[in-house]
């Protein structure tokens, strides 16, 4: 009896929900898939001014959970309930991943397009500075061109996108080189594995340490899929000192 009335109270709130959000206007939508880490998979049209709550609201009941007890992971970071879409450099047809939390919930953050210092920079030329980090890639299709890039991140072992970084990368070899950063993978049947200098994974470990693997996609175009990216052009650095070109004498 008592499971009845459970499915009767989760089947009118999530109703309820659903009615609210149809009667909001959206002038300005952003396609974007919610994934767990079951595999479940949802296409959901966002407005880019709502928050990572209104997202938990919208989706929760459709994947059986509740919007305090899921949390929203993107680009290595879990998402804060004030993050406001917009601020997450999210692209037609990106990836949310969501997530039922293993405890009390402890508070997202920023994304990481806001935390991340900018890897061009020195130390020194970093104080003071507050501009955001940004890349150029070799997006070889569709393109076929040099392209603005975004840093996004996965799990070295499963290859999945639900995985939170223990620290932001401060240089180019935090990004490039294997290794180099942990994380929390939260997939269900990840199995790290062991690494050796020089070797690499010689075997599955299942206890060992979760490395985060960093890779770019072009900004440029619509996201083609979680296996979409392109080649880091880590030698082109943006002219943050505004020295005007000797032929055209242009600063961009």
């Amino acid at each position: 009896m008592s499971f009845i009335i459970s499915f009767l109270k989760r089947f009118f709130q999530s109703m309820l929900h659903l009615l609210s959000f149809s009667h909001r206007t959206i002038s300005n939508t952003l396609n974007v898939y919610i994934k767990t880490n079951t595999g479940k998979s949802l296409s959901v049209d966002l407005d880019p001014k709502w928050d990572i709550k209104n997202v938990k609201e919208m989706v929760a009941h459709q994947l059986g959970l509740e919007p305090e007890e899921m949390k929203i992971i993107f680009a290595g970071k879990e998402l804060d309930d004030s993050t406001v879409i917009e601020e997450c450099d999210l692209g037609e047809q990106s990836v949310l991943h969501a997530v039922k939390t293993r405890s009390s919930p402890t508070g997202g953050s920023k994304p990481l397009c806001e935390t991340l210092v900018d890897l061009q920079l020195t130390e020194r030329q970093r104080v003071g500075d507050s501009r955001r980090a940004h890349f150029y890639v070799y997006c070889a299709s569709p393109c076929k061109a040099m392209c603005v890039g975004k840093l996004r991140v996965r799990c070295s072992s499963c290859k999945g996108g639900a995985i939170t970084v223990d620290r932001d990368p401060q240089c180019w070899d935090d990004v490039l080189e294997p290794h180099r950063i942990t994380g929390d993978c939260q997939n269900e049947g990840c199995v790290s594995a062991i690494y050796s200098p020089g070797i690499g994974a010689t075997q599955e470990g299942g206890d060992g340490p979760r490395f985060s693997q960093f890779f770019f996609k072009c900004s440029q175009h619509t996201s083609q899929g979680e296996e979409d990216q392109a080649v880091p052009l880590y030698l082109i650095k943006p002219n943050i000192h505004n020295i005007p070109c000797l032929a055209c004498t242009d600063v961009k």
